[in-house]
């Protein structure tokens, strides 16, 4: 058995998903390996009590567009495509749509918590 620490295994997913987005056009995957990455890049740097990319986006938002969501429903949203391919939790839903700018998305969170 081999033992990886957790910024290794977010830096290896990080890789694979730019790999699968830029080589195979293969957004579905890109996105769950990048949302992998992003998930424990972002615990490393709650740990490290350091703001992730979610925060510096929602800081963005709410400067420039006071009506920006509540905190709940903001995460909520910007977990929502990630949650799909990862989860069935909606019975009704029955299909995911998927396009490259939100694998751009995911890419760019993974990037920025990672860095």
């Amino acid at each position: 058995m081999t033992t990886y620490s957790k910024d290794i295994l977010a830096l290896h997913q990080l890789e694979k998903a730019i790999s699968l987005f830029f080589d195979e056009e293969d957004y579905i995957c890109a996105i769950t390996l990048a949302g992998a990455a992003e998930d424990i890049c972002r615990g490393i740097l709650e740990r490290e009590s350091k703001e992730t990319s979610v925060d510096k986006l929602k800081a963005w938002l709410e400067e420039k567009h006071p009506e920006a969501p509540e905190l709940k429903r903001f995460y909520v949203h910007a977990n929502e495509i990630r949650n799909s391919l990862k989860h069935f939790t909606d019975a009704t839903e029955s299909s995911v749509e998927i396009d490259k700018e939100e694998a751009v998305y995911w890419l760019n969170r993974a990037v920025m918590n990672y860095d």
